[in-house]
């Protein structure tokens, strides 16, 4: 059927125009980048426009007004939509069906879609139309968090149910992310309750709250549910709610085993962290009001992940209006951001830390990187704990510091901050030295060489929570730890597949990619391998059953491995020293003795020296490239008695004979500082020579698992004794086994095996690489303001949307 009809819509307003005053503009719902096309009107007959739009997907998705309070959630009104839509309108022009239908605009056609079912739509159905006859309506001011943000498409329906048509305008944002924002301006209503919350205008005066803003203090709590008690019969929250004071319903449920009185004073402790935000409320205080309901402590059958808990403990009615948390015995927690779920255990910071994950706030604030010294947040892991080494000055970040931008490869060691502002950085977890220089600005010593530089240094700063290697990826479930060496200029990974019947060698393409592997023959083992090499040639190191095995390795062929005769079944180690390959090989009691290997001559291998050292594992060794030292990594009881703890040696090599020079523990010789697989010994350039670092394993759980550090040497020898020991990705990124590193044309290369479970593609056993192995993060940093988030996005956009009834 073909219709041919005049299609009256909204278009554009000029807000003088209006006869009636405008009700302050509301944010109403969000939609993706992919949503180009939006229009409004009233597809489910309740007198109340919906906002509908097409995404990119091609589903026409509508949402719906709930009580003319707040929007409902997206819905998909018809899937399998054709893409290209220019323009989309809500309007009555089938005189053959009921109410109004959706009109989708296309460059050469023109498609009508009837309603269907009680929200729904039929396929759409070419129409010959006049596009369009304009009305004007009100324009919505943009958002409050991006003023700036531009202006997409302007229409106008009857959002509240009045009668009345009320602007529409969706803008453009990208804070804090890239978004459609859909916001609302209220047509003002005739009568005493000009914006329609519930609360007369003379009330609205004689309380300080405005009579044309039916949301005076921007909570995402309208007036007269603040006035007038909650909706839908929702149960009421402790202290008493302001319209013109921001505030927070929070649900709170403990499990049943963790004492109550516990978990009363550290959720009531957590409050504090909102009230003492220093954004101004329209009454004139500051600060975020949280109101608590404590519901019945969860039952043992009824506990689990937060989500599941939640969705049982929160009845759909309150979904919009309130948030709900679960406290639970131990520490740490997770959260919806952005939303208005999540648990943690029972301690105030914690505990606080998740709300504000509700509240929209990031690890990173709008940062890349994680973990910014100069971000002071209780949401930055390096901060969530304690502020300046005192636990009970953590806070919410103001952004005092944001204008001052941080770039890891080119720092200057000089903050324009005083230094009372800045003293928090002398104390955990980054331990920078710092030094007035005049009342506005602090001499840092950025990588912790003991000095306060001219110019620019490079350094990984933001280590306080832990350090990151760059974008982690898969590349095969394998049964042993992985090895990395340089072959040529080329990196090469070393693998065992899951059932240990080949060592398997791939070459880095330079793009975070490998080569198809190439399996070496005859190389069974489920032993960890071990690769180095000297010039155009690579020697891979396996155990079998009797004794260590080798294969020559070159960018185009693989060698028949062979045995290495006395070698036995001992732990084998290996590194380069002056063009040669050391191997070293450690007994059971601990005993290391170093033999030199020569692939061209019968013996292979020299005969044994003991070396000045033991260990529990495999040494890591490596050649300083400056002095010419050689350098040992072993993990052996330290003077407190602390086992497996590393420690250094340095070695002078002379012919054949390895002598040492100085052994020192790692962080102090008190300290505890785990090594438990074999350690990686790695170089890395500086301008004042070559700076050591050593890849290492921490203490195994008792589950076998463990988590992975690095170790590096400084010159502030005030600081760990010049050691700064850093975890590698997180506490949940956990191994079996040892880690590798690889300096290369491709990169500095880490790899580890997961192994904490299942998560996503990340499966247990699975070898990852990862190509940021310095730490030198690309992105700059800074701080944040969270205040501003909070109160100007947080606080409304994690109960935006309501679930109709």
């Amino acid at each position: 059927m073909l219709l041919t009809a005049v299609l009256s819509f909204v278009l554009g307003a000029d807000l003088a125009t209006n006869r009636s005053p405008v009700v302050q503009s509301d944010d109403w719902i969000t939609a993706g980048y992919d949503c180009a096309v939006f229009g409004a009107g009233d597809l489910d007959g309740d007198g109340r426009a919906e906002i509908v739009t097409l995404n990119g997907g091609g589903a026409l998705c509508g949402a719906r007004s709930v009580g003319g309070w707040k929007c409902g959630v997206w819905e998909v009104l018809r899937p399998n939509v054709p893409q290209g839509a220019t323009e989309l309108a809500v309007a009555d022009v089938d005189p053959d069906s009921p109410g109004n239908e959706l009109v989708l605009r296309y460059p050469d056609r023109t498609l009508v879609h009837r309603r269907s079912g009680p929200f729904g739509l039929e396929e759409g159905r070419a129409v010959d139309i006049a596009w369009p006859s304009l009305v004007k309506a009100p324009l919505a001011e943009p958002p409050p968090y991006e003023p700036d943000a531009a202006e997409l498409m302007h229409t106008g329906a009857d959002i509240d149910g009045d009668g009345r048509l009320d602007g529409i305008t969706v803008f453009s944002a990208t804070r804090p992310h890239e978004h459609r924002v859909v916001r609302i301006a209220i047509t003002a209503h005739d009568g005493p309750d000009a914006d329609g919350d519930g609360v007369a205008d003379a009330k609205e005066r004689e309380i300080g709250s405005d009579p044309l803003d039916r949301d005076t203090d921007d909570d995402g709590l309208p007036d007269g549910w603040e006035v007038n008690g909650l909706p839908r019969g929702i149960e009421p929250f402790e202290g008493v709610l302001s319209p013109t004071r921001r505030d927070v319903l929070l649900l709170v449920s403990r499990y049943v085993e963790l004492d109550e009185a516990t978990a009363k004073r550290e959720v009531e402790k957590s409050k504090r962290l909102y009230s003492a935000i220093p954004t101004p409320n329209v009454d004139g205080t500051t600060g975020v009001t949280v109101h608590l309901r404590w519901t019945e402590p969860i039952r043992p059958e009824h506990q689990g992940a937060w989500w599941s808990v939640g969705n049982r403990v929160v009845l759909p009615k309150e979904r919009g209006v309130v948030h709900w948390m679960q406290v639970t015995p131990g520490g740490g927690g997770q959260a919806q951001q952005t939303g208005d779920m999540g648990g943690a255990g029972a301690h105030w910071a914690a505990f606080g830390h998740e709300v504000g994950h509700q509240l929209s706030l990031a690890h990173e604030g709008d940062s890349r990187p994680a973990w910014c010294p100069l971000y002071p947040s209780l949401m930055n892991y390096a901060f969530n704990y304690s502020l300046g080494g005192n636990g009970e000055a953590i806070r919410f970040s103001d952004g005092r510091f944001a204008s001052h931008e941080l770039r890891e490869s080119s720092l200057v060691e000089r903050l324009p901050f005083a230094f009372d502002e800045v003293k928090y950085l002398a104390e955990g977890p980054f331990h920078f030295s710092l030094k007035a220089d005049g009342d506005r600005s602090t001499l840092i010593d950025w990588n912790h060489n003991g000095a306060f530089d001219e110019g620019t240094v490079e350094a990984d700063i933001n280590y306080g929570g832990s350090t990151h290697c760059g974008t982690r990826r898969n590349v095969e479930n394998c049964s042993t730890a992985p090895a990395l060496f340089v072959l040529g200029g080329v990196t090469q990974l070393i693998t065992v597949d899951m059932k240990g019947t080949a060592v398997s060698v791939r070459a880095c393409t330079g793009d975070g990619q490998w080569t198809a592997p190439r399996p070496i023959p005859n190389s069974s083992t489920r032993s960890d391998p071990v690769g180095v090499s000297v010039g155009s040639e690579g020697f891979v190191f396996f155990r079998m059953q009797r004794a260590w095995f080798v294969a020559r390795v070159t960018g185009e062929a693989i060698d028949t491995p062979v045995e290495l005769d006395g070698t036995g079944t001992r732990d084998l180690a290996a590194c380069v020293v002056g063009g040669r390959v050391l191997v070293l090989l450690r007994a059971d009691d601990d005993a290391v003795v170093a033999r030199w290997f020569d692939w061209s001559s019968k013996e292979r291998l020299s005969a044994p020296q003991l070396l000045p050292i033991t260990s529990h594992v495999p040494p890591g060794c490596a050649q300083d490239p400056t002095s010419g030292r050689l350098v040992f990594a072993t993990s052996v009881k330290n003077p407190a008695t602390s086992d497996w703890c590393l420690r250094v040696t340095w070695c002078q090599v002379d012919g054949d004979r390895i002598t040492e020079l100085e052994s020192r523990w790692t962080r102090g010789e008190y300290a505890t500082n785990h090594c438990t697989t074999r350690p990686v010994v790695a170089f890395r350039a500086v301008p004042t020579g070559s700076e050591l670092n050593i890849f290492h394993t921490g203490w195994f759980g008792a589950n076998g698992l463990t988590t992975a550090w690095r170790t590096k040497q400084v010159g502030n020898r005030q600081l760990d004794d010049g050691w700064l020991t850093c975890l590698l990705y997180d506490e949940w990124t956990l191994t079996r086994v040892g880690v590798a590193f690889a300096d290369g044309p491709q990169g500095a290369i880490y790899s580890y095996r997961w192994d904490p479970g299942d998560h996503g593609d990340m499966t247990v056993n699975m070898v990852q690489t990862a190509h940021n192995g310095w730490g030198i993060d690309a992105d700059p940093m800074r701080d944040f303001d969270d205040c501003a988030k909070i109160t100007q996005w947080g606080i409304r956009h994690s109960i935006l949307l309501m679930r109709p009834e």
